[in-house]
């Protein structure tokens, strides 16, 4: 008899640490790759939450041997290899602080190589070595401004002690400083110090203070840094945030230089150095123009190259990519273009058809673009290289299998080898080497697991407005009449592109092997939003259409199907039961009932700065406009103001420590209780992503959910 696939059996599975990129040394020998973990009880200074529970790995390309350098500590990651290929340096808290750690490969070593404490917030912010191998450049504590344990709270989204004093919120302000960040904003967390570490020595010089840089790039030469430093959202009603870029010498005390600001982007990435003294950037975001821009360092000049309404090069990670006879490669919108600097045309290169671009690496020969390329119709992931020059893309591998990209730390390359985390919804995460001039390729096992426990897949299509849509759907093995569907909801998202991703997720958290493994289909559908500000409209409809299609297949019992949904998706869950009698059970986490207190949400640790204002009126939420100006448009897309239709029993799930709607699980369970609807409300001393979770929280959250299913499915 088949075993039950258990809880711990997922949350003990090795994947990738999202958005930690991996590193193959120059020597081609070995690779440094990155998995994530769980968070700890004892929070380490500069380790933000982003990166916490990571785990630090390397993996011998010659023999497969994969192992983990620093077992000692309890988070470490973002490892880079020097430039003879021979130390890796990486952040590691072995000794409860962040520090800059080196790992020799030669003579399997480890040392640290500075006291210095550093403090990157994201998992793409990683050490940067000096040309000459000699001094590493990182993100530090700020040494001014900030307290340490202020900062370090921040980082981790803890709330800081009351110290019974009054505390005293000003709505306007003439003080002299009404235009200053205050500091317990939310962007100060990307608040550090920039220093240069020598490694010989261990000492410390410090490059730049009192901002908050986030993307950082090493000019062809050498001898200056490019970052950007975060100054916020650029309107209240918006999520667009805004950056300076800024340069630094390394060579001299010269004070750093803001050579333009103001520049939309999401995360700061977009930017690349064209040559020693100019630099490329894209904009991105809800405001952005999605044009090419180009700074000269020296001049300040800033310039727009190129901007069209029908074609917005914008993109979160994606930098351009300069080569050396003036053109530049631009991956966006899943295509691949072409900009030339002296004629002030852009094109589109075509791969092949049907072929969406995924990424594209950093490594670029003088010619050559590497490409991470997906095939949505026959659900086949791939890489091809492109002459920049003909416009040639040649095959290098494609496969039926689900590949990460490489600034979600799933892949990397250089100009020989390429290494990239395989998998599919049957098959946990594999590291695969694959060598794309002699063709030979390597597998390294991080997951054996019975694949007679885990569920297949398969794509279910429909019509809907003249559009083609899709959704993954994933099936008991051994189906001998139909089963009960639990359909996961979130609405704008197009979830059948997870269809090859292991459990149909790229997060242990919640893979739905689980569900499968106890005879339940999973269905997650694409839910386009029109973004006509009436979002429970859109949701309604994309729902409906999508169980349509989900009960018209043979091994689907349409009298059973459950509904489940995280964060916005669980908003998209609590509109889709008040408005559709299709349900048997609802689970909601982190979900939104009432738009109108989630939009006036005060929070005293961060009263200057309330994220929900851009998230309602010009995000997810799409009211597009106060709720002043259109209050009945607030109601009606409230669905806590229709619970009085819901007839589907609701799991109500909540982290306390929430800092995004921790306080709507409440009012949502007493408004279900009033109205003598059958509810539960679950509430963990947890934040909002239930990735963070302590693991002892998930397996009884899981509990639950299958004990929900079983009683009302």
């Amino acid at each position: 008899m088949e075993q039950t696939l258990t809880v711990s059996e997922i949350l003990n599975i090795k994947e990738p640490a999202y958005s930690v990129h991996m590193s193959i040394s120059s020597n081609n020998v070995w690779l440094a790759f990155c998995l994530g973990g769980n968070s700890a009880e004892n929070k380490s200074k500069g380790v933000s939450m982003v990166v916490e529970g990571n785990s630090q790995w390397v993996c011998n390309l010659k023999t497969g041997q994969a192992f983990p350098i620093a077992s000692e500590a309890k988070s470490s990651w973002a490892g880079v290899w020097s430039p003879d290929g021979r130390t890796l340096a990486f952040f590691a808290d072995i000794d409860d602080k962040a520090c800059l750690w080196l790992w020799d490969s030669n003579e399997s070593t480890l040392k640290k190589a500075s006291n210095l404490i550093v403090c990157p917030f994201f998992g793409f912010e990683k050490p940067i070595w000096s040309k000459d191998g000699q001094y590493i450049i990182v993100k530090s504590l700020p040494s001014e401004g900030l307290s340490h344990d202020f900062y370090t709270a921040m980082n981790q989204n803890i709330i800081i002690p009351s110290d019974n004093k009054p505390k005293v919120f000003n709505s306007q302000s003439n003080d002299a400083k009404s235009n200053e960040i205050a500091d317990n904003s939310w962007v100060n967390r990307y608040r550090a110090d920039i220093s240069k570490i020598n490694i010989a020595t261990g000492t410390s010089t410090l490059l730049c203070s009192g901002l908050r840089p986030v993307g950082m790039e090493l000019s062809k030469d050498g001898r200056s840094l490019a970052f950007t430093s975060c100054s916020g959202e650029e309107r209240i009603d918006s999520q667009q945030n805004n950056y300076d870029l800024w340069i630094s010498s390394l060579s001299s005390d010269a004070t750093p230089r803001c050579v333009a600001g103001n520049i939309r982007m999401n995360y700061g990435l977009t930017f690349g150095w064209a040559d020693n003294h100019s630099i490329y950037y894209t904009t991105s975001g809800s405001l952005a123009d999605g044009g090419l821009w180009h700074v000269d360092t020296y001049t300040h000049k800033v310039e727009l190259l190129y901007k069209n309404e029908k074609i917005h090069l914008g993109h979160d990670y994606e930098p351009p990519k300069p080569f050396k006879d003036g053109k530049v490669a631009l991956v966006a919108n899943g295509k691949l273009w072409c900009f030339s600097h002296d004629s002030g045309e852009l094109e589109e290169i075509t791969v092949k058809n049907e072929r969406t671009i995924v990424a594209g690496f950093p490594v670029t020969s003088d010619k050559h673009i590497l490409l991470q390329t997906h095939n949505p119709n026959g659900s086949y992931d791939g890489f091809y290289k492109v002459n920049m020059i003909t416009g040639k893309a040649t095959l290098i591998i494609e496969e039926q299998a689900g590949h990460l990209p490489w600034y979600e730390g799933g892949s990397a390359a250089n100009e020989g080898t390429i290494a990239y985390i395989f998998q599919d919804a049957d098959k946990p995460p594999t590291l695969k080497v694959f060598n794309f001039e002699s063709f030979n390729e390597k597998t390294i096992e991080l997951n054996p697991i019975s694949s007679t426990q885990l569920g297949t897949s398969q794509m279910i299509r429909w019509k809907s407005d003249d559009r083609e849509l899709k959704g993954a759907l994933l099936l008991p093995r051994n189906i001998k009449k139909p089963v009960p569907a639990v359909i996961r909801v979130y609405g704008g998202s197009m979830q059948s592109q997870s269809i090859r991703l292991f459990g149909l997720s790229q997060s242990k958290c919640d893979n739905h092997q689980l569900f499968a493994s106890r005879g339940y289909a999973v269905f997650l559908p694409d839910l386009p939003m029109s973004w006509t500000n009436e979002p429970a409209d859109d949701i309604t409809s994309s729902i409906e259409k999508a169980v349509e299609a989900l009960v018209k297949h043979p091994d689907i019992d349409p009298k059973r199907i459950a509904i489940i949904g995280h964060s916005f998706g669980g908003y998209s869950a609590l509109v889709a039961i008040t408005r559709l009698q299709l349900f048997k059970a609802a689970i909601v986490s982190a979900g939104i009932a009432n738009i109108i207190s989630c939009y006036t949400h005060f929070d005293s640790c961060d009263p200057d700065t309330n994220s929900n204002y851009g998230l309602i009126e010009g995000g997810l939420f799409d009211m597009g406009a106060t709720m002043w100006d259109e209050r009945a448009r607030y109601i009606r897309n409230s669905p806590i103001f229709d619970f009085h239709k819901i007839e589907t029993p609701v799991l109500i799930i909540q982290g306390t420590r929430d800092h995004v709607c921790h306080a709507e699980a409440g009012p949502m369970f007493s408004s279900l209780k009033r109205l003598d609807k059958t509810a539960q409300l679950v509430l963990y001393d947890e934040e909002h992503y239930q990735g963070s979770w302590r693991h002892e929280n998930i397996e009884d959250y899981y509990q639950r959910v299958f004990e929900w299913l079983e009683k009302y499915v």
